[in-house]
């Protein structure tokens, strides 16, 4: 019977860990950030408790979590990117060094050679790659004994298939190929320095993120300017609304009904106290709980009218912002997925994980809508039961 009840309870348990599970990336945020509550769940107070107890609260105590150990894991990127960079710096001396060692062998143009180039017009900014490419051939074939074609063939290999390039000059061009040994032999036997294939799409993935982070900051500065600024023209924001609701609801009908109830209620019960010779605790007869479900019903029916209201800004707002914050997470997921594919000390794919570490912290400014629904000024609902101790 125990252990019955202990599965029980453990089954119960279960969505609640789930939905409570640290973040520990952006994905995570954003597979479980709550969406902006509805009407519904706003507009009473009891409605906003429920929900506030069993999807937000726990959403932002987990989120504060995810926080912390963002942040741990920000110094570990850091420490990281620091012993990726110092490697990469070295791999550069090494890549000038062999650069400088070609074009003393006569392999290479060198940078005056590529200067003039520039300088001439023969190279355009606006050129492709391919363009520049056969420019260059043009004029440096020469140095490798090779046509053109040869040239841009042998180029060509070399950036696609390193181990291949050189079967094809030792079966090919044995003269080239021992000049191109003889200037490389300290730096692996190879002219060309082999990069990572990821780094353009690494490139591009950062880019990508910190458009993102701009669009991000700005969408979340203009909502909070927007419903949180006061003495705007119009009362779009919460601080003109929540004016206007005290004000209306001094003056709305449902408050003129309610009170039209009570003062006939407390008459009723003026009345129902004269006939009540019982000493001690009485709960009010049934009526009174009818009559007060009948203010209840108007206090919901003002509710609903100014929470839809509120939550249209709040709900605007997030349509705005979380989009741009789906997209950082995509951004993420892929940025891991070509980490995956090599080193995973990639200095590029490193330094996009600090970024991704930084708007990982802007979590709580994307969740600030929801909160601020969740923040709906109700008119509290009255008693419903009550009950009088008689004396007489």
């Amino acid at each position: 019977m125990k252990k019955s009840i202990i599965l029980s309870a453990l089954v119960l348990a279960m969505p609640m860990m789930a939905q409570n599970r640290t973040p520990k990336s952006v994905a995570d945020i954003v597979a479980s950030m709550p969406a902006v509550p509805t009407v519904e769940q706003i507009y009473s107070v009891e409605n906003k408790e429920k929900a506030d107890n069993t999807i937000y609260a726990p959403f932002t105590q987990a989120l504060q979590a995810g926080l912390l150990l963002n942040e741990q894991e920000a110094r570990n990127i850091d420490r990281r990117i620091q012993a990726a960079g110092q490697k990469q710096k070295q791999a550069n001396s090494q890549s000038m060094e062999q650069y400088n060692a070609n074009v003393n062998a006569g392999l290479m143009p060198s940078q005056e050679e590529m200067m003039q180039l520039y300088m001439s017009g023969e190279i355009k900014e606006n050129m492709s790659d391919a363009q520049i490419m056969d420019v260059m051939a043009g004029k440096f074939a020469g140095k490798w004994g090779v046509s053109k074609q040869e040239y841009l063939k042998i180029i060509s290999m070399a950036q696609s298939n390193p181990k291949g390039c050189e079967a094809y000059l030792k079966a090919n061009h044995p003269q080239l190929y021992q000049r191109l040994y003889a200037a490389n032999a300290q730096y692996g036997n190879s002219n060309v320095r082999e990069e990572d294939p990821r780094e353009p799409a690494l490139g591009r993935i950062g880019d990508d993120l910190t458009r993102a982070q701009e669009e991000l900051t700005n969408a979340i500065n203009n909502y909070a300017g927007n419903v949180y600024r006061v003495g705007k023209a119009q009362g779009t924001d919460f601080d003109q609304l929540r004016t206007q609701m005290e004000n209306d609801w001094e003056n709305s009908a449902e408050k003129k009904q309610i009170a039209a109830i009570e003062e006939a209620l407390q008459n009723r019960i003026d009345q129902w106290y004269g006939t009540v010779t019982i000493k001690g605790d009485m709960q009010f007869p049934a009526w009174f709980t009818t009559e007060r479900k009948k203010e209840n019903a108007l206090i919901d029916q003002w509710n609903r009218r100014w929470a839809t209201k509120w939550q249209k800004i709040a709900q605007d707002g997030d349509r705005t912002i979380r989009p741009i914050y789906q997209r950082v997470a995509a951004l993420e997921t892929e940025n891991e997925q070509r980490g995956r594919q090599g080193d995973s000390e990639n200095f590029l794919y490193l330094m996009n994980k600090k970024l991704l570490s930084a708007l990982f912290a802007y979590a709580f400014q994307v969740y600030q809508p929801a909160n601020d629904a969740l923040a709906f000024p109700a008119q509290e609902h009255v008693e419903e039961t009550g009950y009088v101790i008689i004396e007489k």
